[in-house]
Protein backbone atom coordinates (compact mmCIF):
# COMPACT_ATOMS: atom_id res chain seq x y z
CA UNK A 1 0.00 0.00 0.00
CA UNK A 2 1.37 3.58 -0.88
CA UNK A 3 2.51 5.52 1.61
CA UNK A 4 0.90 9.14 1.27
CA UNK A 5 2.42 12.26 2.21
CA UNK A 6 0.63 14.84 4.12
CA UNK A 7 -0.14 17.92 2.24
CA UNK A 8 2.62 20.67 2.72
CA UNK A 9 2.33 23.73 4.81
CA UNK A 10 1.65 27.11 3.32
CA UNK A 11 4.78 29.06 1.79
CA UNK A 12 4.58 30.92 4.65
CA UNK A 13 5.49 28.57 7.15
CA UNK A 14 7.83 26.67 5.37
CA UNK A 15 11.00 28.29 6.76
CA UNK A 16 10.40 28.34 9.87
CA UNK A 17 10.01 24.19 9.31
CA UNK A 18 13.19 23.79 7.54
CA UNK A 19 16.48 23.39 9.32
CA UNK A 20 19.95 23.75 8.16
CA UNK A 21 21.05 20.28 8.94
CA UNK A 22 18.61 19.30 6.60
CA UNK A 23 19.98 21.06 3.70
CA UNK A 24 23.67 19.70 4.53
CA UNK A 25 21.97 15.80 4.50
CA UNK A 26 20.44 16.73 1.29
CA UNK A 27 23.73 17.86 0.11
CA UNK A 28 25.59 14.70 1.42
CA UNK A 29 22.74 12.14 0.07
CA UNK A 30 22.65 14.04 -3.76
CA UNK A 31 26.43 12.51 -3.58
CA UNK A 32 26.79 9.38 -1.94
CA UNK A 33 22.92 8.08 -2.48
CA UNK A 34 23.73 5.97 1.15
CA UNK A 35 21.55 7.23 4.20
CA UNK A 36 24.21 5.55 6.08
CA UNK A 37 27.50 7.47 4.09
CA UNK A 38 25.13 10.60 4.58
CA UNK A 39 24.65 10.14 7.89
CA UNK A 40 28.58 9.56 8.85
CA UNK A 41 29.26 12.31 6.56
CA UNK A 42 27.02 14.93 8.70
CA UNK A 43 27.93 13.78 11.66
CA UNK A 44 24.13 12.39 12.34
CA UNK A 45 23.16 9.34 13.67
CA UNK A 46 20.96 7.05 11.08
CA UNK A 47 17.81 7.69 12.94
CA UNK A 48 18.68 11.43 13.04
CA UNK A 49 19.02 11.26 9.20
CA UNK A 50 16.33 9.45 8.84
CA UNK A 51 13.77 11.98 10.46
CA UNK A 52 15.28 14.45 9.09
CA UNK A 53 14.60 13.47 5.68
CA UNK A 54 11.05 12.34 7.18
CA UNK A 55 10.52 15.62 7.97
CA UNK A 56 11.97 17.37 4.78
CA UNK A 57 9.43 14.90 2.98
CA UNK A 58 6.62 16.13 5.42
CA UNK A 59 7.57 20.14 4.79
CA UNK A 60 7.22 19.74 0.99
CA UNK A 61 4.58 17.07 0.73
CA UNK A 62 6.56 15.03 -1.84
CA UNK A 63 8.73 11.96 -1.94
CA UNK A 64 12.10 12.91 -2.37
CA UNK A 65 14.17 9.61 -3.02
CA UNK A 66 13.12 6.10 -3.96
CA UNK A 67 14.30 3.40 -1.33
CA UNK A 68 15.86 0.39 -2.39
CA UNK A 69 18.79 -2.25 -1.01
CA UNK A 70 21.00 -0.52 -3.02
CA UNK A 71 20.68 2.82 -1.67
CA UNK A 72 18.47 5.83 -2.04
CA UNK A 73 18.15 7.08 -5.59
CA UNK A 74 16.26 11.02 -5.75
CA UNK A 75 13.50 11.60 -7.31
CA UNK A 76 12.29 14.51 -10.03
CA UNK A 77 11.22 16.54 -7.21
CA UNK A 78 14.53 15.31 -4.68
CA UNK A 79 16.84 16.15 -7.76
CA UNK A 80 15.39 19.76 -7.46
CA UNK A 81 16.00 20.03 -3.83
CA UNK A 82 19.41 18.68 -4.28
CA UNK A 83 20.34 21.74 -6.08
CA UNK A 84 18.58 24.39 -4.33
CA UNK A 85 20.19 23.00 -1.39
CA UNK A 86 23.48 23.50 -2.61
CA UNK A 87 22.83 26.95 -4.02
CA UNK A 88 21.98 27.92 -0.53
CA UNK A 89 25.07 26.51 1.11
CA UNK A 90 27.30 27.61 -0.83
CA UNK A 91 25.74 30.97 -0.75
CA UNK A 92 26.16 30.96 2.90
CA UNK A 93 29.89 29.58 2.34
CA UNK A 94 30.19 32.89 0.07
CA UNK A 95 28.74 34.97 2.90
CA UNK A 96 31.21 33.32 5.56
CA UNK A 97 34.46 34.02 2.96
CA UNK A 98 33.52 37.53 2.51
CA UNK A 99 32.95 38.23 6.25
CA UNK A 100 36.30 36.61 7.13
CA UNK A 101 37.99 38.79 4.01
CA UNK A 102 36.77 41.74 5.94
CA UNK A 103 37.84 40.73 9.22
CA UNK A 104 41.35 39.62 8.11
CA UNK A 105 41.82 42.49 5.40
CA UNK A 106 42.05 39.71 2.36
CA UNK A 107 39.74 39.90 -0.68
CA UNK A 108 38.11 36.57 -0.70
CA UNK A 109 37.80 33.44 -3.18
CA UNK A 110 36.40 33.33 -6.83
CA UNK A 111 36.21 29.73 -7.85
CA UNK A 112 36.56 29.38 -12.24
CA UNK A 113 35.90 26.49 -14.40
CA UNK A 114 37.36 27.10 -17.78
CA UNK A 115 37.52 25.00 -20.99
CA UNK A 116 41.12 24.41 -22.48
CA UNK A 117 41.73 28.01 -24.77
CA UNK A 118 41.07 30.47 -22.10
CA UNK A 119 42.91 28.22 -19.71
CA UNK A 120 45.85 28.37 -22.06
CA UNK A 121 46.72 31.45 -22.06
CA UNK A 122 43.79 34.52 -20.71
CA UNK A 123 43.45 32.76 -17.47
CA UNK A 124 46.67 32.94 -15.99
CA UNK A 125 47.08 36.43 -17.12
CA UNK A 126 43.75 37.61 -15.72
CA UNK A 127 44.89 35.62 -12.73
CA UNK A 128 48.57 36.92 -12.33
CA UNK A 129 47.30 40.27 -13.22
CA UNK A 130 44.60 40.32 -10.46
CA UNK A 131 47.12 38.74 -7.73
CA UNK A 132 50.12 41.50 -8.29
CA UNK A 133 47.31 43.94 -7.41
CA UNK A 134 45.78 41.75 -4.63
CA UNK A 135 48.20 39.00 -3.39
CA UNK A 136 45.46 37.80 -0.47
CA UNK A 137 42.62 36.84 -3.45
CA UNK A 138 42.45 32.98 -3.18
CA UNK A 139 41.29 31.27 -6.58
CA UNK A 140 40.18 27.56 -7.38
CA UNK A 141 40.56 26.93 -10.96
CA UNK A 142 39.17 23.96 -12.72
CA UNK A 143 39.17 22.78 -16.07
CA UNK A 144 35.99 20.82 -17.18
CA UNK A 145 33.50 20.17 -20.64
CA UNK A 146 31.32 22.47 -21.34
CA UNK A 147 28.16 21.15 -19.99
CA UNK A 148 29.33 20.35 -16.38
CA UNK A 149 30.63 24.32 -16.06
CA UNK A 150 27.13 25.36 -16.85
CA UNK A 151 25.31 22.89 -14.43
CA UNK A 152 28.00 23.90 -12.10
CA UNK A 153 27.68 27.81 -12.25
CA UNK A 154 23.63 27.20 -11.49
CA UNK A 155 24.28 25.13 -8.88
CA UNK A 156 26.72 27.76 -7.40
CA UNK A 157 29.33 25.56 -7.02
CA UNK A 158 31.33 28.39 -9.71
CA UNK A 159 31.45 32.03 -9.58
CA UNK A 160 32.69 32.52 -12.91
CA UNK A 161 32.52 30.06 -16.02
CA UNK A 162 34.89 30.35 -18.66
CA UNK A 163 32.97 28.62 -21.70
CA UNK A 164 31.42 28.85 -25.58
CA UNK A 165 28.11 30.85 -25.70
CA UNK A 166 25.08 28.68 -24.52
CA UNK A 167 22.76 29.16 -27.37
CA UNK A 168 19.99 27.13 -26.30
CA UNK A 169 17.30 29.37 -24.62
CA UNK A 170 16.37 27.20 -21.80
CA UNK A 171 19.77 26.51 -21.12
CA UNK A 172 20.92 29.96 -20.98
CA UNK A 173 17.70 30.87 -18.99
CA UNK A 174 19.06 32.71 -15.71
CA UNK A 175 22.63 32.95 -16.98
CA UNK A 176 24.56 36.28 -17.52
CA UNK A 177 26.69 35.90 -20.62
CA UNK A 178 29.46 38.30 -21.57
CA UNK A 179 31.55 37.76 -24.75
CA UNK A 180 35.90 37.14 -24.63
CA UNK A 181 37.06 36.29 -28.11
CA UNK A 182 36.45 34.60 -30.84
CA UNK A 183 38.64 31.38 -31.67
CA UNK A 184 38.32 29.80 -34.94
CA UNK A 185 40.22 26.09 -35.30
CA UNK A 186 43.16 25.44 -37.36
CA UNK A 187 44.86 23.18 -38.90
CA UNK A 188 48.33 22.23 -36.92
CA UNK A 189 50.99 20.13 -38.21
CA UNK A 190 54.47 19.23 -36.59
CA UNK A 191 57.50 21.50 -37.39
CA UNK A 192 59.17 18.82 -39.56
CA UNK A 193 56.00 18.14 -41.34
CA UNK A 194 56.06 18.10 -45.36
CA UNK A 195 53.86 20.91 -45.72
CA UNK A 196 54.98 23.04 -42.58
CA UNK A 197 56.03 25.65 -44.20
CA UNK A 198 53.30 25.89 -46.92
CA UNK A 199 51.67 28.98 -47.95
CA UNK A 200 49.06 28.10 -49.53
CA UNK A 201 47.35 24.68 -49.35
CA UNK A 202 43.85 23.22 -50.01
CA UNK A 203 42.68 20.06 -48.02
CA UNK A 204 42.96 18.03 -51.44
CA UNK A 205 46.11 18.28 -50.95
CA UNK A 206 46.75 16.69 -47.69
CA UNK A 207 43.78 14.03 -47.67
CA UNK A 208 46.22 10.99 -48.34
CA UNK A 209 47.81 12.34 -44.76
CA UNK A 210 47.55 10.85 -41.24
CA UNK A 211 44.68 12.73 -39.50
CA UNK A 212 43.41 12.90 -35.79
CA UNK A 213 39.34 13.78 -36.16
CA UNK A 214 37.10 15.26 -33.95
CA UNK A 215 35.43 12.08 -32.13
CA UNK A 216 31.63 11.23 -33.57
CA UNK A 217 30.54 12.38 -30.18
CA UNK A 218 31.98 15.56 -30.43
CA UNK A 219 30.52 19.13 -31.67
CA UNK A 220 32.64 19.27 -34.02
CA UNK A 221 32.88 16.33 -36.23
CA UNK A 222 29.72 17.23 -38.25
CA UNK A 223 31.75 20.18 -39.31
CA UNK A 224 34.79 18.99 -39.80
CA UNK A 225 33.13 15.50 -42.03
CA UNK A 226 31.05 18.47 -44.07
CA UNK A 227 34.46 20.51 -45.00
CA UNK A 228 36.34 17.46 -46.32
CA UNK A 229 33.22 16.61 -48.72
CA UNK A 230 32.97 19.77 -50.37
CA UNK A 231 36.51 20.89 -50.26
CA UNK A 232 38.22 17.65 -50.87
CA UNK A 233 35.03 15.36 -52.11
CA UNK A 234 35.69 12.34 -49.46
CA UNK A 235 36.94 11.42 -46.22
CA UNK A 236 40.70 11.02 -45.75
CA UNK A 237 41.78 7.07 -44.78
CA UNK A 238 44.27 7.30 -42.26
CA UNK A 239 42.49 8.78 -39.28
CA UNK A 240 41.94 8.29 -35.50
CA UNK A 241 38.95 9.50 -34.19
CA UNK A 242 40.12 11.22 -30.58
CA UNK A 243 38.76 13.38 -27.61
CA UNK A 244 41.74 12.11 -25.38
CA UNK A 245 43.21 15.07 -23.67
CA UNK A 246 44.74 17.76 -25.47
CA UNK A 247 48.46 15.73 -24.75
CA UNK A 248 47.56 12.66 -26.72
CA UNK A 249 46.70 14.63 -29.74
CA UNK A 250 49.98 16.72 -29.70
CA UNK A 251 51.74 13.45 -29.37
CA UNK A 252 50.22 12.23 -32.51
CA UNK A 253 50.69 15.81 -34.14
CA UNK A 254 54.63 16.11 -33.18
CA UNK A 255 56.31 12.38 -33.22
CA UNK A 256 54.26 10.75 -35.94
CA UNK A 257 52.94 13.48 -38.35
CA UNK A 258 49.50 13.55 -38.29
CA UNK A 259 47.57 16.45 -38.92
CA UNK A 260 44.74 18.24 -36.27
CA UNK A 261 42.32 21.18 -36.12
CA UNK A 262 42.89 22.78 -32.92
CA UNK A 263 41.78 25.73 -31.36
CA UNK A 264 43.93 28.91 -32.24
CA UNK A 265 44.30 30.09 -28.97
CA UNK A 266 45.92 26.54 -27.94
CA UNK A 267 47.55 26.10 -31.56
CA UNK A 268 48.74 29.23 -30.76
CA UNK A 269 50.13 28.36 -27.36
CA UNK A 270 52.69 25.67 -28.69
CA UNK A 271 53.68 27.42 -31.65
CA UNK A 272 55.17 30.31 -30.19
CA UNK A 273 57.32 27.42 -27.86
CA UNK A 274 58.20 26.15 -31.64
CA UNK A 275 56.10 22.34 -30.68
CA UNK A 276 54.35 23.04 -34.07
CA UNK A 277 53.29 24.97 -37.27
CA UNK A 278 49.84 26.76 -37.88
CA UNK A 279 49.09 25.68 -41.74
CA UNK A 280 47.18 27.92 -44.29
CA UNK A 281 43.35 26.19 -43.25
CA UNK A 282 41.31 27.70 -41.10
CA UNK A 283 37.91 25.53 -40.07
CA UNK A 284 35.73 28.75 -38.27
CA UNK A 285 34.51 29.00 -35.41
CA UNK A 286 31.09 26.95 -35.60
CA UNK A 287 31.06 26.89 -31.87
CA UNK A 288 30.60 30.53 -31.33
CA UNK A 289 32.85 32.80 -29.26
CA UNK A 290 33.96 32.08 -25.84
CA UNK A 291 32.57 33.76 -23.04
CA UNK A 292 32.06 34.54 -19.30
CA UNK A 293 28.92 32.95 -17.71
CA UNK A 294 27.55 33.81 -13.90
CA UNK A 295 24.07 33.35 -12.21
CA UNK A 296 22.28 36.37 -13.33
CA UNK A 297 20.30 35.80 -9.96
CA UNK A 298 23.77 36.23 -8.30
CA UNK A 299 24.81 39.24 -6.67
CA UNK A 300 28.53 40.18 -8.07
CA UNK A 301 30.69 39.33 -5.17
CA UNK A 302 33.56 42.46 -5.06
CA UNK A 303 36.22 39.76 -6.03
CA UNK A 304 34.27 38.09 -8.92
CA UNK A 305 33.31 41.30 -10.62
CA UNK A 306 37.63 42.26 -9.99
CA UNK A 307 38.13 38.99 -11.86
CA UNK A 308 35.38 39.73 -14.79
CA UNK A 309 37.16 43.05 -15.45
CA UNK A 310 41.06 41.37 -15.56
CA UNK A 311 39.49 38.88 -17.62
CA UNK A 312 37.89 41.29 -20.01
CA UNK A 313 41.07 43.33 -19.63
CA UNK A 314 43.42 40.62 -21.07
CA UNK A 315 41.16 38.97 -23.77
CA UNK A 316 40.94 42.39 -25.35
CA UNK A 317 44.63 42.48 -25.25
CA UNK A 318 45.30 39.14 -26.85
CA UNK A 319 42.81 40.46 -29.64
CA UNK A 320 44.07 43.18 -30.13
CA UNK A 321 47.87 41.46 -29.93
CA UNK A 322 46.65 38.85 -32.75
CA UNK A 323 45.40 41.79 -34.74
CA UNK A 324 48.86 43.36 -35.17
Amino acid sequence: MTRLLPRPPDIATLPFRLKFRQLVLLDALGDTQSLRKAAARTHLTQPAATRAMAELESAFGVRLFERSHAGMTPTVYGSALIQHARRVLYDVQQAHAEIQALRTGSHGLVRIGSLLPPAASLLPAAVGEVKRQFPHMRFSLEQLPQRPLVERIREGSLDIALCRVVTDPDEANGLEQSVLFEDDFVLVAARSHRFARARTLALVDLIDEPWVLPHASGLLYAHVHALFLTQAGRLPGNTVESSTPLATNLQLVEQYGFLNFMQRTVATSYAKRGQLRILPISLGSPLGPHVTVVRSSAGIAPAVDITLQALRRMAAQETAGGQE
